[in-house]
């Protein structure tokens, strides 16, 4: 048997008035060492071996009963391995592992996601006639949805969300809904309508940003309930002290609805608000 064997030089250096500390160097020349490296690894012919696993399941703090399939575990924040299943370095941040190219979504300043906690809304459209409430968006700060408010925001009790510093926003709602049953002659449709209240309108209320309509195809009559997702991307400039808010309801596309009705899935992780601060 042939014993390799590796010599690890350490160099200990004081400083008049300073403590101590170790530096570590391990490779060729022993004697040349970074003065700011606590450990130093210098071969021209070999490299670094990380910890390896096969898949995501083998990665510590792996739990499929979360959402994200991790535990939260900031104290193993900056772990990395190299996954095989992804051909990749990949980290973990304290929340979930992602790949060492790959961007913790903490990291990005510009952006709040902000998700719901609130029951869910319920509409019926009786003889084509509805109403739009407010649907109640959250500061919840739950990474496992996602869910984060670097820009600042703030929302009220009525559900509206003040905007903390002028500039353009990229604004993407996402509502989940479910049909209620009924009957309809003809189609109908959910409508998802983003409004703002500026801080410098004179004399005016809330204004339409934009509207999206989600058609509810075949609702000649209705029983039990499908799922939908409407959701729809814009983009705005802002002041700083407007408000936004998102208004939901359902209308007869065509022909006419007699009770036809929508339920918009206020806690699920596909209701979200994205808005994002472009410059």
């Amino acid at each position: 048997m042939i014993k390799k064997v590796i010599t690890l030089n350490v160099f200990i250096l004081t400083t008049m008035g300073y403590p101590g500390y170790a530096q570590v160097k391990i490779g060729n020349r022993p004697e040349a060492v970074h003065p700011r490296a606590a450990l130093q690894i210098e071969h021209n012919t070999k490299g670094i071996m990380l910890p390896v696993v096969e898949n995501h399941t083998e990665l510590p703090n792996y739990n499929a009963a979360h959402p994200d399939l991790y535990e939260n575990n900031p104290t193993d924040n900056g772990l990395i391995f190299y996954s095989k299943e992804i051909k990749d370095v990949v980290k973990y941040d304290g929340y979930r592992w992602i790949a060492a190219t790959e961007r913790s979504i903490k990291n990005y300043k510009n952006l709040s996601i902000l998700g719901s906690n609130s029951t869910d809304q319920t509409v019926a459209n009786v003889l084509g006639i509805t109403g739009r409430p407010t649907l109640q968006f959250n500061i919840l700060n739950d990474f496992d949805r996602n869910n984060i408010n670097n820009l600042g925001l703030t929302v009220n009790a009525n559900g509206e969300i003040t905007i903390p510093a002028s500039g353009f926003y990229r604004i993407n709602p996402s509502v989940k809904t479910s049909s209620a049953g009924g009957l309809s002659v003809g189609n109908a449709a959910t409508i998802v309508s983003l409004q703002a209240l500026y801080v410098n309108a004179v004399g005016e209320g809330w204004q339409k940003i934009h509207e999206n309509s989600f058609l509810l195809y075949g609702l000649l009559v209705t029983g039990g309930s499908s799922n939908s997702i409407n959701s729809f991307s814009t983009t705005k400039y802002l002041h700083a002290g407007d408000q936004i808010r998102l208004r939901a309801g359902i209308q007869a596309d065509t022909g006419l609805n007699v009770g036809t009705g929508v339920t918009f899935k206020m806690s699920d992780k596909d209701t979200y608000l994205y808005i994002e601060k472009l410059n």
